[in-house]
């Protein structure tokens, strides 16, 4: 085709397209005025552009591009101000001492039991390896219309420590397998020393567990599957203890190809994934895949409770994936938006993008399941920040930039605060189940 041709379907398109908003035709005609700058055989390149603009026109709505190319932006922007950090941080001295680093890692790999301490992890979609990637859960009753469950209807709920805080006795322990087909995870209770049981949370096994179910999460609901009868009944004999009727709890695993999207409401545009830009995985997580805690804000915690003669408490008891120290004050995540964890081309971002409501399960010891009142009250005290005087606050909930996924962090890593600004606490009611 001779260029006339191009020209005459470049001033088509260019005719549509500024009907669809201005930041798409800022970006359309950015990118064939380049393309046409370096030379009048790009006619052909121009076109093709202009050809997968169409293609993602019939697909996509206006806003819906506005949105993959606002990801884009973000990221690239995030990456450079990171990029110029490190190179900040390149001429100073060596030592570091006195930086923020990550003290702590933590996975849970069945929701609502014991952490295991870890000293490095990976991301992926769901957020930490092996991190909440089994919970409990128990059939709901049978529906009021029409006796069964509607397809994608939750039949089963989760269910956690708020409802059975025994969960806290159970400890979980890898166990290596020789064959590699198996990642075995040891169930054992100080309730009943002598008992334990075994799971094999293995994708390829997990595939294979023929029973599914849809199980709820709060608003959401994901496709579960049943790990088997040995797990369930060594579950339910140390939450029997909280109460009989719940001898029915199953133990359950997430799909690999199952999909729990975060709250859109909260997530920035540079945590959005892929060249679609979809909205990241919250797993089985309460909403967000990461929870980040500070040492300075536990220990302003601790000292109030010692001029109450109270105890101190440990930093399980608010169970964060991520613990950072050597922060310049208690509470300073609160205004945190992005922090670099690590340095170079390897370096992770991640986004803070609200606060963490605390609930009874907070109050409960993380090594022999009693509950107090504590640290809620003393929470309610100076941490009351949200809608409702009773919402308190303590670490913030994060998510992963778009394009660290598969990147690793280590315990000892430095921590540079990329971004700030004001804090988010809950928009909407604060779940209490």
């Amino acid at each position: 085709f001779s260029h006339t041709y191009y020209l005459k379907v470049y001033r088509v398109i260019d005719i549509i397209i500024s009907g669809l908003g201005s930041r798409l035709v800022l970006v359309y005609h950015t990118l064939t005025i380049r393309m046409m700058a370096v030379a009048d055989d790009n006619f052909p390149i121009v076109a093709a552009c202009t050809a997968i603009v169409i293609v993602l026109l019939s697909i996509f709505s206006p806003e819906r591009i506005q949105c993959i190319i606002k990801a884009h932006r973000a990221r690239r922007q995030l990456q450079k101000l990171s990029s110029e950090h490190e190179v900040v941080d390149g001429t100073e001295d060596d030592n570091h001492d006195n930086r923020p680093c990550v003290s702590g890692i933590f996975i849970h790999p069945i929701k609502s039991m014991r952490p295991v301490s870890i000293s490095e992890t990976k991301f992926d979609k769901h957020g930490l390896v092996s991190d909440r990637r089994l919970m409990i859960v128990r059939k709901l009753p049978t529906p009021s219309h029409g006796g069964s469950f509607a397809k994608g209807e939750a039949t089963h709920r989760f269910f956690t420590q708020r409802q059975a805080p025994s969960l806290a006795t159970i400890e979980l322990k890898p166990v290596l397998s020789q064959d590699r087909e198996r990642i075995l995870l040891r169930l054992s209770s100080t309730l009943f020393p002598t008992d334990h049981a075994y799971i094999d949370n293995h994708p390829n096994t997990v595939k294979k567990y023929r029973v599914r179910y849809c199980a709820g999460i709060w608003s959401d609901t994901v496709e579960v599957a049943d790990v088997g009868d040995e797990a369930a009944e060594f579950v339910a004999r140390i939450v029997c203890k909280d109460d009989p009727t719940f001898k029915d709890v199953r133990v359950v695993s997430i799909l690999d190809s199952s999909t729990r999207r975060v709250n859109e409401m909260y997530c920035p545009d540079a945590a959005r994934i892929g060249f679609l830009s979809e909205l990241p995985h919250g797993g089985l997580t309460d909403g967000f895949p990461i929870l980040i805690a500070t040492q300075a804000s536990l220990d302003l915690l601790n000292e109030k409770l010692k001029k109450k003669g109270k105890a101190s408490l440990p930093m399980s008891r608010f169970r964060p994936n991520i613990v950072i120290s050597n922060t310049t004050k208690a509470f300073d995540e609160d205004n945190w938006k992005a922090i670099k964890i690590g340095k170079g081309k390897d370096a992770v971002i991640l986004h803070l993008v609200k606060g963490c409501p605390r609930c009874k399960q907070s109050c409960t010891d993380q090594l022999t399941g009693a509950r107090g009142e504590e640290p809620v009250a003393t929470l309610s005290e100076f941490r009351a920040l949200g809608k409702s005087e009773e919402d308190v606050y303590f670490a913030q909930n994060a998510v992963l930039n778009g394009d660290c996924y598969n990147k690793s962090i280590r315990v000892g890593d430095p921590v540079t605060i990329l971004t700030r600004g004001e804090p988010v606490w809950d928009l909407g009611d604060v779940h209490a189940e």
